[in-house]
């Protein structure tokens, strides 16, 4: 009988319509309970609004350079990720619903479930929070477009990576310290060509491709990696 289990969930999982469904199944799961507590979305939408207001204030008429307006961004955004979204698997073992998902769900599908959930979570935030750090720094948006893409791209390596690292960590007893001390250094690389093409958008001199570039070739090799070892992580 388990092995048949088995059978039914590789079955499953190689079949894209029924991977698919699988996918949005553990994304809807987890949005309805994000959405009845608000857990990770208070969190996150409580420093990503609170840092540009106090950022606001302490810089009041003073004009900063679009190089530390771009660091000063994804440094919010990261700090708030941090934040927040360690919680999508932290409350899966806490509550003991990690075995049901392992039992009703291939493991690809949890994982990307959970990315999409991630970067839903995040795009919601920062939906209110760009805007009002633009604002509230007094910053001057020279390429809309670019800041799109760059926040995109950053959103997507900060989903991957939260969801991989976050399954890591669920499982330790200092949850919070160890995907700090994990992700920080990881996504080092990602924050740094994040800052430097945001910068241009503010209106900094420079070629933002290569920054652009960077994002996308990090984004690519996170999405490797998260799918080649996702099934050791998650069993």
């Amino acid at each position: 009988m388990a092995f048949d289990q088995q059978q039914k969930s590789v079955s499953r999982a190689t079949n894209p319509l029924s991977l698919g469904r699988a996918i949005m199944a553990v994304w809807q799961k987890d949005w309805r309970s994000e959405w009845r507590t608000r857990a990770a979305l208070n969190a996150i939408a409580l420093f990503s609004l609170t840092a540009p207001v106090i950022l606001g204030f302490s810089v009041a008429r003073q004009k900063l350079p679009p190089e530390a307006l771009g660091g000063l961004l994804w440094t919010v955004l990261f700090f708030a990720a941090l934040v927040g979204l360690p919680r999508a698997f932290v409350k899966e073992e806490e509550s003991g619903t990690a075995v049901l998902l392992r039992l009703h769900f291939p493991a690809d599908a949890v994982l990307w479930g959970k990315v999409l959930g991630q970067l839903t979570l995040l795009l919601c935030t920062q939906a209110a929070a760009v805007p009002l750090f633009v604002l509230l720094l007094a910053s001057q948006v020279t390429q809309p477009a670019l800041l799109g893409l760059v926040l995109l791209l950053g959103d997507i390596g900060l989903a991957v990576s939260s969801s991989l690292l976050g399954a890591m960590a669920a499982q330790a007893r200092s949850r919070g310290t160890l995907f700090c001390a994990i992700a920080a250094p990881l996504l080092l690389p990602l924050l740094v060509s994040a800052a430097s093409a945001t910068a241009v958008a503010f209106g900094a001199r420079g070629d933002w491709s290569a920054a652009v570039e960077a994002m996308a070739a990090f984004d690519m090799a996170v999405v490797a990696a998260a799918w080649m070892l996702w099934e050791f992580v998650w069993n």
